[in-house]
């Protein structure tokens, strides 16, 4: 294990397949937390500093979301602009300016929902959102400049965790939602030219439950967790593209739960559904410990990074990594109850 850096306490990040770097790479927006375990608002930190330095209030997040549970965000990678559902609303707001307030993109009609889980291009000029209503889960894309709305797909099971492909925004991921052991098809993508109709991207074998995709920075395709509760292997982590649906295995691990990808392609990190040197599979004998693994995809093998606690969102670790990729960021929860966001520096490689 190595040593912990507090970066910012009552707080937890975003998404692991969203973003939350601002200020070219510098500072981190993260949702801050009261003593009740409510969301109350978003602040800005400098990641590299410990113990809350240098905190910007953004803007508080209303009583509405805050009753709703847990509130995501995305920020876009190369402009100063942050996406965000809450009160039935997609808000967009001016990280640049510092006196500015969300304001409203789009509202959800009569007899519709939108999901909490969004998506910012990384130009920051388009957002995807998912819109439900009874037995149809339409993606839509919002143009931030003009307001014009784009249906792109509607389907008839629950399609969520929609996300722009960082490697070439033109691709699309989104995936087929629910039981694991039930759904053979999970992640899906979409283009506008070479798969207008989306497609599943990856075939799952038989028995192998996978999710948790996080589409990549460096090429056209994602990182996958196969869970450990799936009753067939290998179980861990794999790497799904449309140019290969067969998929490919990229490190074995019968505790893997969420991942990220590091920008250059070379590592991967993962959290556990219990500890990564007990025996067992899934949750089997967790005890609501997580472990932070960072994945070398060279050859599969994993260097234990942290470890720490889990329960329900968002005390979920999910880790991710810096920018720069010389640190990986996760949510801790400590046994009293506290939850703060927890940097470990990278060995070089």
């Amino acid at each position: 294990m190595t040593d912990a850096i507090r970066v910012a306490t009552g707080a937890h990040l975003t998404y692991p397949h969203a973003g939350g770097f601002h200020a070219d790479g510098e500072r981190l927006v993260v949702v801050r937390w009261d003593a009740d375990r409510s969301a109350t608002g978003f602040v800005s930190v400098p990641w590299r500093e410990p113990g809350d330095a240098d905190v910007r209030e953004l803007c508080a997040v209303p009583a509405q979301a805050r009753q709703e549970g847990t509130v995501w965000f995305d920020v876009a990678r190369d402009a100063e602009r942050l996406a965000g559902t809450w009160d039935g609303v997609l808000h967009i707001m001016d990280l640049a300016d510092r006196t500015a307030a969300p304001e409203m993109l789009y509202r959800a009609p009569a007899g519709r929902a939108l999901q909490g889980l969004v998506s910012i291009s990384p130009a920051g000029d388009r957002v995807l959102v998912s819109q439900e209503a009874p037995g149809e889960y339409t993606l839509l894309e919002v143009d931030v400049g003009t307001g014009r709305i784009r249906e792109l797909q509607t389907r008839e099971w629950w399609a969520n965790h929609a996300h722009y492909c960082p490697a070439d925004p033109a691709w699309i991921g989104y995936s087929h939602e629910g039981p694991t052991k039930s759904v053979p098809d999970r992640v899906w993508a979409r283009h506008a030219v070479e798969l207008p109709e989306g497609q599943c991207v990856l075939r799952q074998p038989e028995g192998v439950c996978f999710g948790h995709e996080r589409w990549a920075h460096h090429a056209v395709g994602a990182v996958v967790v196969a869970y450990g509760v799936s009753p067939n292997g290998p179980r861990g982590l794999y790497w799904a593209s449309p140019d290969d649906p067969a998929g490919r295995l990229l490190s074995r691990g019968d505790r893997y739960w969420h991942c990220d990808i590091s920008r250059d392609g070379r590592r991967a990190v993962v959290d556990t559904s219990g500890p990564a040197d007990r025996p067992g599979k899934g949750w089997e004998n967790a005890d609501g410990i997580s472990d932070i693994l960072l994945v070398d995809l060279t050859d599969g093998s994993t260097l234990p990074l942290a470890r720490t606690r889990a329960t329900r969102h968002p005390a979920h670790p999910h880790p991710i990594f810096t920018p720069d990729g010389s640190a990986v960021l996760f949510n801790d929860l400590a046994p009293d109850g506290t939850l703060s966001i927890t940097r470990i520096d990278l060995p070089d490689t």
